[in-house]
Parts: structure tokens; C-alpha cells; sequence
């Protein structure tokens, strides 16, 4: 399977029909006049997207199965919706890990002192603590098992580091959000 790149192509607005109009004038441009499918997210302006695209493409003369099939929807978009929405189930205990991360991440010194604290607890791991991104599933995956491995290095800077709880005390709702002994203990409990 192979993907390619072939233009990146700035749009004034997030219009079904601005976005379809770029689309059309880039497969025009490089001569491109069969289409099968055109994959995208289920953002509601890309059904205008895909209705115009049918009609226009449907005069092409090369126009492939009468354009019946040309939506196909990102597979990934869908399942980092699916992701997310499971997600939200267990929000409060990602958040507190999420805040336990951007505490270390804020600065290089909290970072340098997070990896002597791995190093004295002989917590040998090529991760590092990351952030995740809201776009991008994997990566809450990537930063609860980062957090994992560093489970014990959290409790050890919340013994040493008073600055530490501040991080979790109340959320944007003004609801408490207090460390557990381990920041992975909701997490488990799933």
C-alpha cells in the first residue's frame, strides 16, 4: 500500500463547497479524471464537499461507477471518536494523569528532577512522560503507558515536591481533584 502526498492547498474557509472547489481544481490541474473514492472526516460541511464532487465529476467522462461509492469516511477519524467516547467514562482518572505530565512537562527542571527520581528508583524505560493530543488516540495510549511505567516515580514526587499537588487540587468544574496514592489506582480499577 502506498501513500502519497501530492499538494497541500490552503482553502479561506471550511465550506463544503470552498473545500470542493480546491479539490476540483487540483484534480483538474494535474489531470486527474477518474476518482473512486475520496476519503475524509465526518465533518458536516464535507457531505456539501462530496455532493458537489458528484456533480461535477459526474460529467467527466471517465467518471467511475457512476460515483455511487465515492465517500468513503477516515477509518481513523472514526475510531478516535469511538476512542473518545469510551474515553470520557474514565475522564476524571486520565485527567489526573494528563496533570501529572504537564507538571513534569512544565518545565526542565521538574524534568530533570522526575529522571533523577526514575534513576534512583532503578526505573530503567526509553519512554518518556508525553502529553496527549485530542486528535490522536494512540497517543492517550502512549501517555497512560508512560505513566505506568513511571508509577512510582509520581508517588515519590508527591512525597518530595509540595508544588506537585497543586497540579491536581480542583479542576475547570471546581470539583477536588486529589492525587490517590497512586495516580494509576482509578486507572486500574477501570
Amino acid at each position: 500500500m502506498n501513500k502519497k502526498i501530492l499538494n497541500f492547498y490552503q482553502v479561506s474557509n471550511h465550506k463544503g463547497e470552498t473545500i470542493s472547489q480546491a479539490i476540483e481544481s487540483c484534480l483538474v490541474e494535474w489531470g486527474i479524471d477518474n476518482i473512486l473514492i475520496v476519503t475524509i472526516d465526518n465533518a458536516c460541511s464535507n457531505n456539501l464537499t462530496i455532493k458537489y464532487l458528484k456533480r461535477v465529476t459526474s460529467k467527466w467522462a471517465t467518471n467511475i461507477l457512476s460515483n455511487d461509492f465515492i465517500y468513503v469516511r477516515c477509518c481513523a477519524h472514526i475510531v478516535n471518536l469511538i476512542v473518545y467516547a469510551r474515553l470520557k467514562y474514565i475522564d476524571d482518572s486520565v485527567a489526573k494523569i494528563r496533570n501529572a505530565m504537564r507538571f513534569v512537562r512544565s518545565s526542565p527542571s521538574r524534568q530533570l528532577v522526575f529522571n533523577q527520581l526514575a534513576e534512583s528508583l532503578k526505573i530503567g524505560s526509553k519512554k518518556n512522560v508525553c502529553l496527549d493530543v485530542t486528535t490522536r488516540w494512540n497517543s492517550t495510549y502512549m501517555m497512560l503507558d508512560a505513566a505506568a511505567k513511571f508509577d512510582m516515580v509520581f508517588i515519590r514526587l508527591e512525597e518530595t515536591d509540595p508544588r506537585y499537588l497543586s497540579y491536581f487540587e480542583v479542576d475547570s468544574k471546581g470539583k477536588q481533584k486529589n492525587l490517590c496514592p497512586s495516580i494509576l489506582e482509578d486507572w486500574e480499577k477501570g
